[in-house]
């Protein structure tokens, strides 16, 4: 995390915490020319979050990030509040964690080819601090965190 995104988390933690909502990630890049603060939020347990939660929450961060001094961003800047979406990303261990929990499966994307794939779908079976244990077909293979270049939630049709 760069400092524009560890001080965006610990500003906009109570309003999270008091709307009931769960900080999925916060990133701060240059896209496409222009620099965008993306912050994705979802419900815990869960639960899907509605357009009137994303609605309310964007107004109460703009309102936050227009009075606070000093301005933690005081360049120019877009800012995207949304949905991680069904494809989230995966990236910390409480989100694998999650994944576990909602019984979802996953695509990880290898730094470097495994059982003759860079990508494999699955479920996670087993996870550790330092891994996991990917299942498909009965195949269990075992992934530490350092191989897996991406993870994301797999959206099944």
């Amino acid at each position: 995390m760069n400092r524009v995104e560890t001080t965006i988390t610990e500003l906009i933690t109570p309003l999270i915490d008091a709307a009931d909502l769960l900080l999925w990630d916060v990133s701060f890049a240059k896209e496409g020319g222009s620099k965008v603060l993306r912050i994705l939020v979802d419900k815990p347990n869960h639960e899907f979050v509605t357009m009137q939660d994303l609605t309310a929450f964007t107004n109460e961060v703009n309102e936050l990030l227009d009075t606070v001094d000093p301005d933690p961003i005081p360049e120019a800047y877009m800012l995207d509040i949304s949905s991680p979406g069904a494809d989230r990303p995966l990236n910390e261990l409480w989100q694998y964690q999650w994944a576990v929990e909602a019984d979802e499966p996953i695509l990880v994307s290898l730094f470097a080819p495994k059982e003759g794939a860079k990508k494999h779908l699955g479920r996670i079976q087993d996870l550790t601090e330092t891994g996991l244990t990917l299942v498909n077909d009965e195949v269990a293979l075992p992934l530490t965190f350092t191989e897996i270049a991406k993870a994301n939630l797999a959206v099944e049709i």
